[in-house]
């Protein structure tokens, strides 16, 4: 067996991802994907088992390279509020930039091929316990409701992917103003 090399596995994520968001999560096949990527079928089945496996490397490859971009510049020394400012703006900008990960992530999780495997869920915790961490610090300083920091987690998250869904598909840009106006309703929800 041919030993794996990571840019090419690198660039076959990446042409499912171009096809997927051109012919859904449904309609990729993997001989397809092999033409897209500029790989022989047979080169697919050396860097993943199947569709299933494909699809599911995809999520955890996004989720990683999302998360580095969502909390790249973000200091300790900061106060909290401006901490999640900047996590939240960084995540609405990773949005509009990228809007085909966000296309596959709601694919991904209303199709047969989302399951929520022991290594899925510590991969997920592992890449969110920065998020996670900073809802807990605000918690214990009284600054942030006392709530399942995952719950609160997941109602940002949900708010930007959709701001970031309605600007794209609008054409239109955020303007400080309204990303001022964005953030004040956040932190509003999530403020003691």
């Amino acid at each position: 067996m041919r030993a794996k090399d990571e840019n090419k596995e690198l660039l076959i994520l990446e042409a499912a991802l171009k096809m997927i968001a051109r012919i859904g999560l449904a309609g990729l096949k993997m001989s397809d994907l092999a033409k897209e990527a500029h790989v022989a079928t047979g080169t697919l089945y050396i860097y993943f088992k199947d569709k299933e496996e494909l699809i599911r490397k995809l999520y955890l490859y996004l989720l990683r390279k999302s998360s580095e971009e969502v909390i790249k510049d973000i200091s300790t020394r900061e106060p909290l509020k401006k901490r999640v400012n900047k996590i939240c703006y960084n995540l609405l900008i990773n949005n509009l930039l990228y809007p085909e990960n966000g296309a596959f992530f709601e694919q991904y999780f209303r199709s047969p091929f989302f399951h929520e495997t022991e290594s899925v869920l510590a991969e997920e915790n592992m890449v969110m316990q920065p998020f996670y961490n900073l809802i807990i610090e605000g918690q214990q300083h009284g600054i942030v409701k006392e709530t399942d920091p995952e719950l609160l987690v997941t109602l940002i998250c949900g708010m930007l992917e959709t701001v970031a869904k309605v600007a794209f598909y609008s054409r239109k840009s955020i303007s400080d103003i309204e990303w001022d106006t964005i953030f004040g309703i956040i932190w509003d929800g999530i403020k003691s």
